[in-house]
Order: structure tokens, then C-alpha cells, then sequence
């Protein structure tokens, strides 16, 4: 049975990787529109966010400001046992920034911005709504935000930057 589909006003949880690609092909711009204050990081994602930046990807810290002006959402922090239970258990076999993203998406109701096969598989399986990188995209083509041409621009400096990208163009999903 598939969920319904959410609301325009849902809450989008981003996890690392997907805020990461848009960072490091300088398209935070795009998110912002797209989704402003309804993109969510939780402070398990902050934390990832600053260690890449300590790492040697400064523009992460561009992900950090955005949060901390208030243009994204931080999430609250899981209080509740059922977040912290699902939590603990979907460390099991995902990182921290995409456990968080789902316990609170599963929990507080939202959708979970994720690139991570393990993190799309447990969202399937617990009907949670689940885009990516390639989705976002699309989806900007479909509403008129971006061109084809565009996004298949975008997607070449993401990969030039490491995105593992399942698709080569954009355009060819038409």
C-alpha cells in the first residue's frame, strides 16, 4: 500500500549527502527556493556537515549558515522515547544523519531527502515518502524551475565533485 502523497506544507528532512551535493556544485540557491523553511536539518546532519567542513569541503559551512539564519529549519531535537527507539534502531545499519532524518520524518510526519540505498530501503519499508539528488532535480524541471539543460549541467558538477549519480542526464528521464 503506498502512502499519500504529502502535503505542500510537509517537512523535508535532508540528510548529509543530498545537502552535500547541492553544496559543493554551489546550488544551495536552489534549495532555498524550492524549499526554504520546510528543509529540516537535524543536529545529527549539522554534526556531518561540520566534520566534511573540517574535512576540506569549506562550502558545507554554507549549509551551516543558511541553518543558522534561520532560511532552513533545525530540527528539534529527539526527545521522544519512540524518536530515540527508532533512532537506535536504525543505526543499525545507517549512519547517524540518515537515522535522525527518519525517526523524525517517521515520527513527527515528512519526507526524507536521501541519496542512501540502506536510508531509501527502511523508508520503503516503513511507507515513509523518500526523494534524492535525481528527484529534486526532476522535479525542478517538471515545476519550470530549472531546464533540462540546466539540471544536466548541475548533475556533471555534481558528479565532478563525487556524486555517484544512478543517471548520466536529467534530460534523458523525460
Amino acid at each position: 500500500m503506498t502512502p499519500a502523497m504529502p502535503r505542500l506544507r510537509t517537512r523535508y528532512y535532508f540528510d548529509t549527502v543530498t545537502l552535500s551535493n547541492f553544496a559543493l556544485s554551489d546550488r544551495l540557491g536552489l534549495l532555498v527556493r524550492r524549499y526554504g523553511k520546510r528543509l529540516h536539518i537535524t543536529h545529527e546532519v549539522l554534526a556531518e556537515i561540520s566534520a566534511g567542513a573540517v574535512g576540506g569541503y569549506p562550502s558545507l559551512l554554507n549549509v551551516e549558515a543558511l541553518a543558522f539564519r534561520g532560511v532552513f529549519t533545525m530540527a528539534s531535537p529527539m526527545t521522544s522515547r519512540r524518536e530515540r527507539t527508532l533512532f537506535r534502531t536504525f543505526l543499525q545499519t545507517i549512519d547517524p544523519g540518515e537515522a535522525s532524518c527518519l525517526a523524525c520524518a517517521s515520527v513527527r510526519g515528512g519526507i526524507i531527502a536521501t541519496d542512501d540505498r540502506a536510508a531509501r530501503e527502511i523508508c520503503r519499508s516503513q511507507g515513509i515518502h523518500v526523494t534524492g539528488t535525481i528527484g529534486i532535480l526532476k522535479t525542478c524541471c517538471d515545476d519550470g524551475a530549472l531546464r533540462l539543460d540546466e539540471a544536466d549541467r548541475i548533475l556533471d558538477s555534481m558528479v565532478s565533485q563525487g556524486y555517484r549519480s544512478p543517471v548520466a542526464r536529467i534530460s534523458d528521464l523525460e
